[in-house]
C-alpha cells in the first residue's frame, strides 16, 4: 500500500497499526506522520530505525529505537537526535554496522560462555572430588589439583585463547538472524542453563581421566586430571564457535593461541624439572589415549545437551506465544 499524509490524518493510531505492516510508501508526510508511523511499528513490537536529514525527521529519529543520521546532508538537530551518524551518506553503511555490532556482540556471548563454562567445570571437579575423599593405592587422601596446577590451568586456557575468542570474526550466518530483544541480558537463562550443563559435562570426563590415574598414583591423578581439563578446554572453544557455524581455521589468532596453550601444557609435562615445579609426571600413550576419548566422548555430549536444550527452549518460547 502507499499512504499520504492526509490518509493518515483520516487514520487514528490503531488503524494506522493494523495497516503499517502492509505500506510500502508513505508520500507527502510530516514530522507529525513521521512520528506516527514510528509509533505504529514499535506497538507491533518490532526494532524500529529511522533515517532522516531535515529538522522535521528529528522527532521520528529520536523515537526510533534506532535513529541514523546523514552526516553529509543531515541538519544539526537530527545529527544530536540520532544514536548512529552516517558520515557518507551511504545506506549500505548501516547494514555494515549492524553486521559490525552483531558480530561484537556475539564475541561478548561466546567470551562468557567459554569462560563461565571451563571455570565452572574447575569447581566441580574439586567440589566433588573433596566430596566422595578421593584416595590414592596408599590409601592417602588425594586433591585433583594442586593450587600452583589450578593457576597454571587459568594462566594457559583463560589467557591467550579467550583473547582470541573476542576477536572473532563476523559468524557467517550473523545477519540471517533477527534482532534480538534490547531488555535479554547477556547472561540468560538459556545460556546460563547451556553453561551448567557443559559445566557438568567437562567435570564428570575430568574426573573420569582423575580416576583412572588414581589407580596408579596421585601424581599420575594429579597430572591426567589437569591435562585432561585443559584439553577439554581448548576443544571448548571450538564447541562455543562451532554453534555460530564458525570453521575452526576462520581465526589465525585463535589457532596460534590454542597450539601455543597446548604446547606449553606439553611442556610441564615433559620439561626437564618441571615435575619439582608443578607436581605433574610424564604421560604414556595409554594415558593420552584415555583422554582422546574422553574429549571425543565430551564432545558429542555437549552436541546432544545443546540439542535437547535447544529443543526445551523451542518448547518454552511456542508455550509463551500459546502456540
Amino acid at each position: 500500500l502507499a499512504l499520504s499524509g492526509a490518509e493518515i490524518d483520516a487514520l487514528s493510531q490503531e488503524a494506522l497499526e493494523e495497516k503499517v505492516a502492509r505500506v510500502a510508501v508513505y508520500a507527502r508526510v510530516s514530522a507529525e506522520h513521521k512520528l506516527r508511523v514510528v509509533r505504529a511499528w514499535k506497538s507491533r513490537h518490532a526494532v524500529v530505525a529511522m533515517t532522516g536529514d531535515g529538522v522535521n525527521d528529528a522527532p521520528a529519529v529520536k523515537e526510533a529505537d534506532i535513529g541514523v543520521a546523514m552526516g553529509i546532508t543531515g541538519t544539526d538537530v537530527t545529527k544530536e537526535a540520532a544514536d548512529m551518524v552516517i558520515t557518507d551518506d551511504h545506506f549500505s553503511s548501516i547494514v555494515n554496522a549492524v553486521e559490525e555490532g552483531r558480530g561484537i556482540y556475539d564475541n561478548i556471548i561466546k567470551f562468557v560462555n567459554y569462560l563461565l563454562s571451563s571455570n565452572l567445570a574447575e569447581v566441580l571437579v574439586l567440589f566433588f572430588a573433596l566430596l566422595w575423599d578421593l584416595r590414592d593405592p596408599a590409601a592417602r587422601s588425594v586433591i585433583p589439583l594442586t593450587p600452583l596446577q589450578i593457576l597454571w590451568m587459568n594462566l594457559v586456557t583463560d589467557g591467550l585463547p579467550a583473547v582470541a575468542l573476542g576477536v572473532d570474526p563476523m559468524a557467517p550466518r550473523a545477519m540471517e538472524q533477527p534482532p534480538r530483544k534490547p531488555t535479554e541480558a547477556i547472561l540468560s537463562l538459556a545460556l546460563g542453563l547451556r553453561i551448567a550443563a557443559v559445566g557438568l559435562v567437562i567435570a564428570a570426563g575430568a574426573l573420569a581421566a582423575c580416576l583412572w590415574g588414581l589407580r596408579q598414583s596421585a601424581e599420575l591423578a594429579q597430572s591426567m586430571t589437569l591435562t585432561t581439563l585443559i584439553v577439554l578446554q581448548l576443544v571448548r572453544v571450538q564447541m562455543v564457535r562451532s554453534a555460530y557455524h564458525m570453521p575452526l581455521f576462520s581465526n589465525r589468532w585463535l589457532v596460534a593461541a590454542l597450539l601455543s596453550s597446548f604446547l606449553l601444557q606439553l611442556g610441564v609435562l615433559y620439561a626437564p624439572g618441571s615435575h619439582m615445579v608443578f607436581g605433574t609426571v610424564p604421560l604414556g600413550a595409554a594415558a593420552w589415549g584415555v583422554i582422546l576419548l574422553i574429549a571425543f566422548l565430551v564432545w558429542w555430549a555437549v552436541v546432544g545437551v545443546n540439542g535437547v536444550l535447544g529443543w526445551l527452549e523451542k518448547v518454552r518460547v511456542q508455550v509463551r506465544q500459546g502456540k
